[in-house]
């Protein structure tokens, strides 16, 4: 066991008189290391001293906590706001894909209320008179969900307040 071991100087007495008997039967002299007894005051004095140094170890020891959470903080705050940035950013993305669905179902009512009259408007053309010449009458076709307007033209017929500029 060491010198400089806590546990030596808590030494039960049993364990301190079967050292002293070993040194006496191996014939070695008790170690003084000062070549003196110590007094009363250096023994409260070593005691004093010892109480100081584990009470210094002991504030050393939390004080390096302290230094680990602080060098931390920086990490925690970075990864903090990434993942509040990251929570707003999967609300507003929800929030758009509910638009999205909204929106579908608008465009899927407006296509059902436009086959309705779809449906509907062969009667009413049918019960009216063409209130425009037969061959620039507009017609209004869907194709799929978007509203086509088709003009027919005659193919050789060329607008009146044109002028031909070169001749082919």
């Amino acid at each position: 066991m060491s010198w400089l071991d806590p546990q030596r100087s808590q030494e039960p007495a049993i364990d301190t008189a079967m050292r002293e008997e070993l040194r006496a039967l191996l014939g070695m002299t008790p170690r003084n290391y000062f070549e003196s007894e110590p007094s009363a005051e250096l023994i409260a004095l070593a005691d004093d001293l010892r109480k100081e140094a584990r009470r210094r170890n002991h504030t050393a020891r939390k004080r390096s906590h302290w230094m680990l959470m602080a060098a931390a903080l920086p990490l925690a705050l970075a990864f903090g706001g990434i993942s509040i940035w990251g929570v707003a950013q999967k609300h507003k993305a929800e929030d758009l894909a509910a638009a999205v669905v909204q929106r579908d179902s608008e465009i899927q009512r407006l296509a059902g209320t436009l086959k309705q009259v779809d449906e509907r408007a062969p009667v009413q053309a049918s019960n009216r008179l063409p209130a425009t010449a037969p061959g620039a009458h507009k017609r209004i076709a869907p194709r799929g969900r978007e509203l086509v307007e088709v003009i027919d033209h005659p193919a050789g017929q060329v607008p009146q307040d044109t002028t031909q500029v070169k001749a082919h």
